[in-house]
């Protein structure tokens, strides 16, 4: 297992985390909190719960699952931002390569 989401108000979600800490010889499940997120829009709440201390934070606005936006807004520009930059670095390839190879590449992609 290697990614996992738990939602809901802050109390749930800790005895979640507890849960599966606190399993982990039965489960071999084990959080590695220097790479766990959690989403907020205020974070105040969290600044004395000793549990998240080594989350990693991220602003609702900012949310993604597996690299897509969530939600409209700043997430969705930036993911959109980067595939513009995506396309016109492959547009740059193509045009090193001879005519009928680029269109076998293009052809293949679009497959």
């Amino acid at each position: 297992m290697d990614d996992v989401t738990f939602a809901g108000d802050l109390q749930t979600v800790k005895r979640d985390i507890i849960t599966i800490s606190e399993s982990h010889r039965e489960t071999g499940l084990r959080l590695n909190t220097a790479k766990c997120e959690i989403i907020m829009e205020d974070f105040t709440m969290i600044d004395r719960v000793d549990m998240f201390k080594d989350f990693i934070r991220v602003n609702k606005v900012d949310m993604t699952l597996l690299g897509s936006p969530i939600l409209k807004g700043k997430a969705q520009d930036k993911a959109i931002e980067q595939k513009t930059k995506d396309l016109s670095r492959a547009i740059d390839c193509l045009e090193l390569l001879h005519a009928h190879d680029a269109l076998v590449v293009l052809n293949k992609k679009l497959r």
